[in-house]
């Protein structure tokens, strides 16, 4: 017999296809008015404790911005990149793994970041 923790749900379901279907790092708010077009009756709990269920069980992936904290389909990855003018976050896809930090650095290493920032391109184009 499957323990309630372990279910998939609706809900749950639901949620991760709004992660996947965006480019973008999106807030648990953002991800709550969308669940809300699908399944009208979803709370902003429901979609905050699906959030960190994914999160744990390694489906997405989060990372904060300021004060808040955004997520996003699992990139396999930690380094993001923050446009200082737009504000987006976007993945950069850095082939770095803990195993290979842990080497280097002669400690264990269970998780990394690394922020950049900048001006994306789309920005960018917009100046020039």
């Amino acid at each position: 017999m499957k323990s309630k923790a372990s279910r998939w749900t609706k809900q749950l379901q639901a949620i991760m296809d709004i992660v996947y279907s965006n480019e973008f790092n999106l807030t648990a708010d953002e991800v709550y008015a969308e669940a809300r077009k699908k399944m009208p009756n979803i709370s902003l709990g429901t979609v905050y404790r699906n959030l960190h269920k994914l999160v744990l069980r390694g489906y997405i992936a989060s990372v904060q911005k300021g004060q808040v904290q955004t997520f996003f389909k699992h990139p396999f990855t930690n380094a993001h990149f923050e446009c200082v003018k737009c504000k987006r976050i976007l993945r950069v896809p850095f082939d770095l793994r803990t195993t290979d930090l842990s080497k280097k650095v002669g400690m264990e290493v269970t998780n990394f970041e690394l922020r950049m920032t900048g001006i994306c391109k789309e920005c960018e184009s917009k100046c020039t």
